[in-house]
């Protein structure tokens, strides 16, 4: 038997590695979402994003149709101004949302908690 090509050694090396660092990353926010205090403020819904999110490469979607999978997304804003936030929700919560609708915005970090709609002031 031949040794492997040292092209593919490093693919696979650069594979592992970059794979080693998403791991540690999303391991560092979850931390920083734990860490953080749970903040609610008053907000508006801005908009609502959901988006398509398929877990087959391109070719197992023309042998088999997809499963539909959705991601949904909401971005919020203080009635008064400021910068906008987008957080990541579940299917029930982002069909609880109204566009423009006012209420109390709760999330730990950059994990969404709950919004609970409210009179406008």
């Amino acid at each position: 038997m031949s040794k492997p090509p040292l092209f593919f050694i490093i693919i696979i090396l650069l594979i592992v590695i970059a794979a080693s660092f998403r791991f540690m990353h999303q391991r560092r926010e979850n931390g920083a979402n734990d860490a953080a205090p749970v903040v609610e403020k008053r907000m508006k819904v801005m908009n609502k994003r959901e988006k398509a999110a398929n877990e087959q490469r391109s070719r197992q979607r023309e042998v088999a149709p997809p499963a539909q999978t959705m991601r949904y997304e909401a971005s919020f804003r203080a009635p008064d101004g400021g910068l906008a936030m987008t957080f990541r929700l579940e299917a029930e919560q982002y069909h609880a949302l109204a566009v423009g609708e006012t209420g109390t915005l709760s999330y730990q970090g950059t994990r969404f908690i709950r919004f609970v709609p409210g009179p406008a002031r």
